[in-house]
Formats: C-alpha cells, structure tokens, sequence
C-alpha cells in the first residue's frame, strides 16, 4: 500500500486490523517498496489511528517496530526525529526511546533545534514511556 491508501483509511480501525497494517508496512519497508520518509509518515498515519483505540501496541509488532526505529535513529535530520520521537513516545517504543536519550549525551554537535525536540520529548515522556496512556489510568 502507498501513504494516500493508508491516508484513506477510516478514523478508527481495530486494534487487529491496525496491527495487520503496520505489520504490512514494515513488510514493504523491509522489501524496499517504500522509502524511509514514506515509510514514517505511514507509521504517523496508523500511530494516530492506534492510539484512538487506547492499547498498546501487541507484541511481537511492538518490538519489531521498535527495534526498527532504533535503526532509523539518527540527529541529523529534524524532521525525522521529530516524526520518530512522536512515534516513539505515542506507541510506547521503550528501547527507541532510550536511544534517544543516549543520543544526546554521545553527540556534542547535534543542532540544537533537534536537541531541544529531543529534550522536550524526554521532559514531557518522564518514567512513563511504557504506557502512553498512564495519565488516563
């Protein structure tokens, strides 16, 4: 599927359906059919469609994703980090997170608009990245 089909998508979907989605995301990604920037504005696409349904994310789908975006990190480019930090923090991707962290701490010359992101991220995230929707509990 291409971003406009997921685009197209109904505002509310099951939590099955949706992880069908992003497991057929990754797939194409993983296949090479969609490049990386189309490749997270899907996840942006079906992050905000998952979260509407107040679950996390099943497992094994969690950590593939996870440890996929832990892949994609990088703090060169503001736009992918600050796509990949909402998808991180909205799906409660822990190991993505903590690279986050460390990644302002190993690089001194990151630019500091991303260092800001970054930072804002980990303020507002606190101990609860686990679960976004602890504040809901």
């Amino acid at each position: 599927m291409r971003l406009e089909n997921y685009k197209n998508l109904s505002e509310t979907m099951s939590e099955e359906e949706l992880y069908n989605l992003f497991s057929g995301a990754i797939a194409d990604f993983n296949d090479k059919k969609v490049d990386k920037n189309e490749f997270l504005d899907i996840l942006t696409e079906l992050m905000e469609r998952q979260v509407l349904t107040y679950e996390l994310l099943k497992e094994p789908l969690k950590t593939e994703l996870d440890n996929l975006l832990c892949s994609l990190w990088n703090t060169e480019n503001y736009n992918d980090v600050d796509v990949m930090l909402s998808l991180i923090v909205s799906l409660g991707l822990e190991k993505s997170f903590n690279k986050a962290k460390e990644s302002i701490s190993n690089n001194k010359n990151i630019d500091k608009n991303i260092l800001q992101e970054i930072q804002e991220a980990i303020e507002d995230t606190g101990e609860h990245i686990a679960n976004p929707y602890y504040d809901y509990e």
